[in-house]
């Protein structure tokens, strides 16, 4: 392989990370600058598994899949998710204590004194109990159902982000790809019109040609060097963009045509939106949002507790020197219509959470829709570019014998080969169209990281 290839270790948990594991350790960034050498085809990387659990990735013929879950293992934006479920794991624990025993207790002291002690003097008051809630018309329950669905929400939520950063991921890199075929295809124009202006310079000097066709050829070759160089120019942003993403900047990618196959080996876009992980997050939202209603409502009532305290002081005899058993009922009732108010809120909150999820499946079922016809008619486009290319070539080969003959100019030469540039860049752009497309419809349904994951397992 032409280059410096550099690997790096990456643990089983980076790829693992595209089944939603949480994202551990960041791999190490490297980063690979080096000037525009040529881009040869380059050849997929054999990465075998381990048996100590570490899979070793080339940079060089990096692929799709290897991509993703290097983006996936070291995002912050999961990391942030994960961090946000061990809170919401922490907040229903919260929520459950309540109903377990509660130990009070209390220390004041100070200086006064109490009836029939004959005077003030210092000392010191201390209260212990312990108390055990039995009923509070469904307060607890509620904030407990509230805590649980806030939880599963941030679960879904954390396997969107992950979606998320799947799709944005495979998006660069499909376009990292097709740039890459594209510095190819104009290398190929460049070295066929190379080869043109060879012959012509071979036909002026036996004096077949006039010397204006040698420069004619020229400026071909400078016009087509240009396309290599923009082309080149959309490579580096591809790559440094995809450096961003996994801290490496590969020097080549697997080939279009190869990714294109991993993407089409996913299986049908088609899915339930239902399970789509936005979807199931704003269900669980509706659901933390329903136990609101119940908790606000349950907040007009008193909670009833048994419990049992000891209260003593230091000095004197003193009466307040107690043991009390029994139960205890408290409650509040605001004069300002509190409870009302939080009753409206409750709902209120429950009717926006009902209308996002109607939202969530709305934007859904027009992605998936949208993706699977885009992806159609990417495919079309892209077998119509390939009819293009082949009649372009048997019409430059024909040319060119006209040419011989003088029956043809020598523009009628030149121009087709960059016009088979020109095709074979549709072709690549309606390659790289069909793959985001097929990868926005899985993603619609929230099954792109899941058919990695399960494509990974089968090619390893």
């Amino acid at each position: 392989m032409a280059g410096t290839v550099r690997e790096f270790s990456l643990l089983v948990l980076a790829l693992g990370a595209l089944a939603g594991m949480p994202a551990l350790a960041a791999p190490p960034m490297l980063t690979q600058v080096t000037g525009p050498a040529p881009l040869p085809r380059p050849a997929l990387a054999d990465a075998p598994a381990d048996p100590a659990g570490v899979r070793h990735v080339a940079v060089q013929g990096l692929n799709m899949r290897e991509a993703v879950g290097i983006a996936i293992s070291r995002h912050p934006d999961i990391s942030r998710a994960n961090a946000v479920i061990a809170q919401s794991t922490s907040e229903v624990a919260v929520a459950q204590a309540a109903w377990y025993p509660r130990l009070e207790y209390g220390v004041r002291p100070g200086y006064g004194g109490t009836f029939g002690t004959g005077g003030n003097s210092a000392g010191a008051r201390a209260s212990v109990g312990v108390s055990q809630l039995v009923y509070d018309f469904g307060r607890t329950s509620s904030r407990i159902a509230a805590a649980d669905a806030t939880l599963n929400r941030n679960r879904h939520l954390l396997a969107d982000s992950i979606e998320t950063v799947a799709a944005n991921t495979a998006a660069t890199f499909v376009d990292l790809a097709a740039s890459q075929e594209i510095v190819i295809a104009a290398q190929r124009q460049i070295e066929a019109l190379s080869a043109i202006r060879g012959k012509i310079g071979d036909r002026v000097r036996a004096g077949l040609s006039v010397s204006s066709d040698r420069n004619m050829a020229d400026v071909a070759i400078q016009r087509a060097r240009a396309d290599e160089l923009k082309a080149r120019s959309r490579f580096d942003v591809s790559a440094t963009r995809l450096a961003e993403l996994i801290g490496v900047r590969p020097q080549r990618v697997a080939e279009l045509v190869t990714a294109d196959a991993d993407v089409r080996g996913l299986g049908d876009e088609r899915g339930n939106i239902e399970q789509t992980p936005s979807v199931l997050a704003a269900g669980a939202a509706v659901e933390a949002a329903s136990a609101h209603v119940t908790q606000a409502e349950a907040e007009r009532f008193p909670a009833i507790s048994v419990g049992v305290s000891r209260s003593v002081s230091t000095g004197p005899t003193n009466a307040n020197d107690d043991t009390w058993v029994g139960v205890q009922i408290a409650g509040d009732f605001s004069l300002g219509g509190l409870n009302r108010h939080r009753i409206a809120a409750a709902k209120a909150e429950q009717r926006a959470a009902l209308d996002s999820l109607d939202n969530e499946r709305l934007q859904a079922r027009t992605a998936l829709n949208a993706a699977a016809t885009e992806a159609a008619g990417a495919w079309a486009r892209k077998a119509s570019f390939e009819e293009v290319i082949g009649l372009l070539r048997a019409s430059r080969d024909l040319y060119w014998q006209e040419y011989m003959l003088n029956k043809r100019t020598l523009t009628d030469v030149i121009n087709p080969e960059r016009e088979i540039f020109i095709a074979e860049q549709e072709r690549v752009t309606a390659i790289a169209d069909s793959m985001l497309a097929r990868i926005r419809a899985h993603v619609a349904v929230g099954r792109f990281v899941e058919l990695l994951r399960e494509q990974d397992l089968a090619s390893h």
